[in-house]
């Protein structure tokens, strides 16, 4: 699994890199550096090494520099007969519908299920979370934990 994020506090990828959401057994944290100008939205991508069906999205926010108005977008792998102008490497972003996110600003965990039966869901082989602003004057983000719960699907 790899992760990416539109920031870091002080360009510190070793002390405040995105991968410290993944490690919930500690108290680092991915720690975005604060919004610049007239764009504040900052994101937080997680790319899986196979299909994942998501089922679930459990993250921590430290009090005071929540993400705000998420969007959750998935990266879905495209047909070989699909031409489309968004295709990188074969594979699209598109909303991730199933799944409503609305922070509030707290310290607790919070859980983010999906609306969905298993028959009407895509699998994904990546997922964005975009907050549209945080909670912070500066447009800092802190997440100490994030988790993604679902099903792993083999290769096809």
């Amino acid at each position: 699994m790899n992760v990416r994020a539109s920031s870091t506090w002080q360009h510190d990828t070793r002390k405040f890199g995105p991968q410290h959401a993944l490690d919930s057994q500690s108290m680092d944290a991915w720690k975005s550096a604060p919004s610049e100008g007239s764009n504040p939205m900052a994101y937080y991508e997680i790319h899986f090494r196979r299909p994942v069906l998501v089922r679930e999205i459990r993250v921590q926010f430290q009090g005071g520099f929540v993400g705000m108005d998420c969007i959750v977008y998935k990266k879905k792998q495209l047909h070989n007969n699909d031409d489309s102008d968004q295709s990188d490497n074969n594979e699209v972003w598109e909303e991730l519908e199933e799944i409503f996110m609305d922070p509030i600003e707290s310290n607790d965990n919070q859980i983010f299920p999906a609306d969905v039966d298993n028959e009407e869901s895509d699998p994904c082989t990546a997922i964005r979370l975009e907050f549209g602003k945080s909670s912070d004057f500066y447009g800092r983000i802190v997440i100490y934990s994030l988790e993604v719960w679902g099903l792993e699907l083999p290769d096809k």
